[in-house]
C-alpha cells in the first residue's frame, strides 16, 4: 500500500489505517503551539471526534493515543487529519489535500515552473487568490463567532436541563428537542410511556437518570427517574444542528 507523503515526509500508519499527527506536525514545520496535543484538547476537536464516532460506519475509533512501544504518538482518521492541518495554516491544509489527492490517484501536483516564479502577473494573481481566501476565512470564522460563544455556554453550564427544556436552549423549541433527543437515540418511552435513557447515551456523559421524589393525588410521596441532558450533551447537540 502507498503511504501518505506531506511535503516530501512519510506519513506513519497504525494497524486500522489512521494516520500518524506527529508526523504531520513536523512536516508542517509549525511552532510548539500547533503540537497535536494542543489540537486534541479544543473543544471543537472533542465535538468533532464525537461527531464522526456517531455519525460515522467506521468500526474503529476515529483516535488513538499510542504513548509507548516503537510508533508513539496520535494516530487520527482522515477527517481529524484534515480538520488539524486547516487548524495549523491555510496552506499546510491546501498541501494536505493534494497528498490525500495524490495518494488516491497515484498523481503528484508539481510545482510551479521556475519561470513562473519570475512572472510577475502570476505572482500578482497567486497573492490576489490567497488574499481572496484569507479574506473569506476571516468572514467566515468572524460568522461562526457567536456559534462557538453558544457552544461553549452550554458546554460549560453547570446544571442538568430536563427534556421539555432542552428544545428552548437550542433555540428550536420543545417539541422539537424532544425529537431531536429521539433521533439520536438518547432517550425512548418505555411500556408506561416514561421516557428513559440509552445506556449509551449514559455511557458517554450525554445524559443523566436522576431520581425526583413529588407527592401523588394522595398526597403520598412517592420517586420516578427523569432524564436530564448534561452540559457535555448539549453542546454535542448544538455541534450536531450546525452540521446537520
Amino acid at each position: 500500500m502507498s503511504s501518505l507523503l506531506i511535503l516530501g515526509n512519510s506519513i506513519r500508519q497504525d494497524g486500522e489505517g489512521r494516520y500518524c499527527l506527529n508526523d504531520c506536525y513536523k512536516a508542517s514545520g509549525g511552532g510548539s503551539a500547533k503540537k497535536p496535543a494542543n489540537f486534541l484538547r479544543l473543544d471543537a476537536t472533542k465535538a468533532l471526534i464525537a461527531e464522526i464516532s456517531q455519525c460515522s460506519d467506521m468500526s474503529t475509533d476515529p483516535l488513538n493515543v499510542i504513548n509507548g512501544g516503537n510508533a508513539p504518538g496520535a494516530y487520527a482518521c482522515k477527517e481529524l487529519v484534515y480538520a488539524y492541518a486547516m487548524w495549523i495554516s491555510p496552506a499546510f491544509h491546501l498541501q494536505v489535500i493534494r497528498a490525500f489527492d495524490a495518494l488516491v490517484t497515484g498523481k503528484v501536483h508539481a510545482a510551479p515552473a521556475v519561470d513562473q516564479l519570475n512572472d510577475p502577473a502570476f505572482l500578482r494573481g497567486t497573492l490576489l487568490t490567497y488574499t481572496e481566501k484569507v479574506l473569506a476565512l476571516e468572514a467566515e470564522k468572524a460568522e461562526a463567532a457567536p456559534k462557538v460563544e453558544g457552544f461553549e455556554r452550554l458546554a460549560n453550564s453547570k446544571g442538568r436541563t430536563n427534556l421539555r427544556e432542552v428544545g428552548k436552549e437550542l433555540k428550536i423549541g420543545s417539541v422539537r428537542g424532544i425529537e431531536l433527543l429521539r433521533e439520536v437515540k438518547w432517550i425512548y418511552r418505555d411500556g408506561r410511556g416514561i421516557w428513559k435513557a440509552y445506556s449509551g447515551a449514559i455511557d458517554r456523559g450525554y445524559v443523566e437518570m436522576k431520581y425526583t421524589t413529588f407527592k401523588n393525588s394522595s398526597g403520598e410521596e412517592t420517586s420516578t427517574q427523569q432524564v436530564f441532558v448534561t452540559p457535555r450533551g448539549m453542546a454535542r447537540l448544538a455541534v450536531r444542528l450546525q452540521l446537520h
